[in-house]
């Protein structure tokens, strides 16, 4: 856990963020997880959600799930200064590679059988090839989802950073970070795949930033509504991907800082504590349970203006129901859930 010196002010402007601070912005970006893949329900009513202006904003504020979670992760990877390369494999075997494997099994099974039960909604499992297989299981690194499950390419691509973390660390570990940071930034505005973007340059960044004992955020709550309001306008007032990438930079540190203020609050840190339990259950659930539900809504023929509406509230219920069964998951078979879930909580 952060120690006390990285939780000082190191700036006027600027402090670090604490531990509490983080839990709270996992809670955040994973919300933030489900209402990003809310936004395929614009795709079943045959509407581009991108071609609502108003909805830009909110997109680019529900991509910064990504950038969150891939910098904390790194952060915490070389946070404490007895880090261990094969220690380091052991546990994550158990709260990566278990998890992937267990729940990607899971959703292959599922999806064989619902390939002969509802053929018109999977693809039918009996015409793969081994390539086919492959691509349904694990995907392409950093360019292909699984096609099982496809929020899983997060879980992978963690997976193979810490694999690569005997080189990683020691080659962050000797570069400037005057020199690391713009190379990050520079990566960051490449025109190539987005999401590898992100994992590269927010990983990498992490474990800097872990290095250091401390992620800088604003400490300013003015300074931190009017980099808030920047991020949200930007991608409303202007189109394109330059666009889209400098307000999701400014959203992400926006929501770092507002989560270190907001942790201040009793009632708020408390609530923290009691969801984040539940953040990687509902990452590894939602999905499906989107897919299922969006489907659905598609058969009934919805107007864009029930679509915006259903898409803004769409999320709760999704993660209430995720919840319910992680909870009816949990009391019916302990040992199973603490395993598929990573030994977390």
């Amino acid at each position: 856990m952060p120690n006390n010196s990285a939780e000082k002010s190191h700036k006027n402007s600027f402090l670090a963020l604490s531990s509490d601070g983080a839990t709270l912005a996992k809670v955040i970006a994973t919300i933030c997880v489900v209402s990003l893949h809310s936004y395929k329900l614009f795709k079943y009513v045959n509407a581009q959600s991108q071609e609502i202006f108003y909805l830009r904003g909110i997109h680019a504020f529900d991509v910064c799930c990504l950038p969150i979670f891939f910098l904390l992760a790194g952060y915490y990877l070389t946070f404490k200064d007895d880090w261990d390369y094969v220690k380091n494999l052991r546990k994550k075997f158990r709260s990566l590679v278990i998890p992937y494997l267990g729940f990607i099994s899971i959703y292959a099974v599922v999806s064989c059988v619902g390939s002969l039960a509802l053929p018109a909604f999977f693809d039918d499992f009996r015409k793969f090839t081994a390539n086919d297989w492959l691509m349904h299981l694990f995907g392409i690194p950093f360019l292909k989802d699984p096609t099982f499950y496809g929020p899983l390419w997060f879980v992978r691509e963690l997976i193979i950073f810490n694999l690569l973390s005997f080189v990683l660390v020691p080659v962050v570990k000797r570069i400037p970070g005057y020199l690391l940071i713009p190379a990050m930034m520079a990566i960051y505005f490449m025109p190539i795949n987005r999401k590898t973007c992100y994992a590269i340059t927010f990983f990498v960044m992490g474990l800097y930033f872990g290095l250091k004992k401390m992620i800088p955020i604003i400490k300013n709550a003015i300074l931190i509504m009017v980099v808030s309001v920047a991020g949200f306008m930007i991608p409303v007032v202007f189109e394109g991907d330059l666009a889209n990438e400098i307000s999701i930079l400014l959203l992400s540190i926006s929501i770092l800082s507002a989560a270190e203020k907001l942790i201040r609050n009793d009632k708020i840190k408390r609530m923290a504590q009691i969801a984040i339990p539940f953040s990687f259950p509902v990452y590894l659930l939602h999905e499906y349970l989107m897919t299922t539900i969006t489907r659905l809504l598609a058969l009934q023929h919805v107007s864009m203006p029930g679509a915006i509406a259903i898409f803004l509230v769409l999320p709760i219920p999704i993660i209430f129901l995720c919840i319910c069964v992680a909870v009816l998951w949990k009391r019916i078979s302990p040992k199973t859930y603490v395993m598929l879930i990573g030994g977390r909580y």
